[in-house]
């Protein structure tokens, strides 16, 4: 007979000292409570609608109004016989606010000088251009000039018929 090798017998070593670990753990304590068994549940009545049924659902179910003849159908219960079906509540609507008004958007360019020979002309620039305008021109079909002034240029927001100052921008420092 062959002599088992020594790394089988560690393996065995270290199975049956995790087996006598786990029945060390699983022992029962004196101070450790005995289970208890679950109580057997009671069948529900088949009629749970009725107000003899104990429980927070009685009373519950009281503050709620009676179901219309096609909801009870739905939910495959039978039409009250002696009861009307209830009114339609009537729906709290919150009182109606005013939207607020629509607003012009923001001049899409930023008015960097001014020329004054003669009539005076604003240059206005942003990322994708840069344009020369006097008074009575259109701004990308939507904004019209108003005036070429010291402090700034006013323009018209056609859409909305609303006035709007852009102020020249700050010098850098």
């Amino acid at each position: 007979m062959k002599k088992p090798a020594p790394r089988h017998l560690a393996l065995f070593g270290t199975l049956a000292l995790s087996l006598a670990a786990t029945a060390w753990v699983s022992q029962d304590d004196a101070d450790t409570p005995a289970p208890v068994a679950a109580s057997p549940r009671r069948a529900a009545p088949a009629n749970t609608a009725s107000t003899d049924w104990p429980g927070p659902a009685a009373s519950a179910r009281a503050a709620w109004p009676d179901l219309d003849v096609q909801a009870r159908a739905a939910w495959g219960e039978a039409a009250p016989t002696t009861s009307k079906p209830a009114p339609p509540r009537a729906i709290d609507k919150p009182a109606a606010e005013q939207p607020a008004p629509p607003i012009a958007p923001p001049f899409p360019y930023q008015l960097v000088g001014r020329l004054t020979d003669g009539a005076s002309r604003a240059v206005l620039n942003n990322a994708q251009r840069s344009a020369v305008v006097g008074v009575g021109e259109m701004v990308d079909g939507q904004w019209r000039v108003d005036a070429v002034e010291p402090a700034g240029l006013r323009l018209t927001y056609l859409p909305l018929g609303q006035a709007q100052l852009v102020p020249f921008a700050p010098s850098p420092a």
